[in-house]
């Protein structure tokens, strides 16, 4: 009986160590939680970043993707910890509103060597400064777009070449703004006014009732406001509209025949980054350049053109773009983001003085 019995005792500890065994051989299981501007994670470079952590690290990774709809998203993901990965625009880490610096630091720094594609940036982006505080990169850029002017082809024959288009009365609601990223549209105001690109981010160099005057038609004659990004089901509808580009590409996929303009007074562009937020330490912070690195490849950034209908920020997309996108979309061409007037930090005077000017336009609406 007591053989039976130590028999049976290290049979089961035979079973048991060989089920840990087993277990224990089973790769960790990561959570990667990125919050970002939908269609920045989408299930193409997901998928292939996934494959890329099991291989090299042998290892699962989850991504939980939340998507934002305002700056306030992101700074709010980098205060509480909910996310490792941000995509917020240059400008919004250093905002008086948004300040990712002081007195907490909310980023975590960018390991250079952990991002090999960095080397690929045009010059143009490797210069920015955007993202950098105490000579310490944190962020990478990603992407970049103007506030553009978007036209429907098959109504408006020849491509606008000015602003002014939007004061025309023959397109009086048929066309739509931005929203939540009002200073945009005072702007594109000052343009059509005359104003140069260095007078666009400080009030003091603007005459406040000359462009109240102008914005508050521009917004009381909009067919409709748009917040994140303009609505591609509007476009058939519509003459005109205000894009980042990306609805420009879904109106097309959906068989529209919509292009961007380039008005003869300029325009301002913006330049997504990606962040890694204070939260992700250690091992997950490596997993988050992984992800950065990714995003850079060019299989990737050709996606930024095609997928996006905004330009990549390296040199070596190549051929995985048309040469018709690439002409489009500056691939590769350095010296265009040079003639664009980059946004910038707002000091809180001009950001009150907006805000207050972007009411008081929206009051014509009632």
């Amino acid at each position: 009986m007591k053989k039976v019995l130590i028999g049976s005792a290290i049979a089961v500890l035979m079973v048991s160590c060989f089920l840990y065994s087993g277990f224990a051989q089973q790769p960790a299981k990561e959570v990667l939680r990125i919050t970002c501007w939908e269609g920045y994670a989408d299930q193409a470079v997901v998928e292939a970043y996934k494959g890329l952590v099991k291989e090299k690290y042998s290892m699962d990774i989850e991504v939980k993707t939340t998507y934002a709809t305002g700056q306030e998203d992101f700074y709010n993901a980098a205060k509480n910890g909910t996310a490792d990965l941000i995509s917020p625009p240059a400008d919004m880490a250093k905002s008086h509103q948004y300040n990712c610096f002081e007195p907490t630091l909310l980023l975590s720094e960018v390991t250079p060597q952990n991002v090999p594609n960095l080397e690929n940036l045009l010059p143009f982006f490797k210069e920015d400064k955007s993202l950098t505080h105490n000579e310490k990169r944190y962020g990478v850029p990603y992407n970049c777009g103007p506030y553009g002017l978007a036209y429907n082809a098959d109504v408006v024959k020849e491509a606008p070449a000015s602003w002014n288009v939007f004061w025309d009365p023959q397109y009086a609601e048929k066309y739509t703004i931005n929203n939540n990223f009002y200073k945009v549209n005072i702007w594109i105001t000052a343009l059509a006014l005359g104003y140069p690109y260095d007078h666009l981010f400080s009030i003091d160099m603007l005459k406040r009732d000359q462009i109240q005057e102008k914005l508050n038609p521009l917004v009381k004659n909009a067919k409709s406001l748009w917040d994140g990004e303009a609505n591609p089901e509007e476009f058939p509808g519509l003459s005109l509209a205000t894009t980042w580009g990306f609805a420009v590409v879904k109106a097309n996929q959906k068989g529209g025949n919509w292009k961007l303009a380039n008005p003869k007074e300029g325009g301002t562009a913006w330049i997504d980054y990606w962040c890694i937020t204070s939260a992700a330490t250690g091992q997950k912070k490596k997993l988050c350049e992984e992800w950065i690195n990714l995003q850079l490849s060019p299989e990737f950034q050709a996606a930024v053109v095609k997928q996006q209908g905004v330009s990549p920020v390296v040199d070596n997309v190549g051929d995985l773009v048309t040469p018709e996108e690439k002409a489009l979309f500056h691939v590769g061409d350095n010296e265009y983001f040079k003639t664009v007037a980059i946004w910038q930090v707002l000091d809180e005077k001009t950001a009150k003085a907006f805000e207050e000017m972007w009411e008081e336009a929206k009051k014509q609406r009632s």
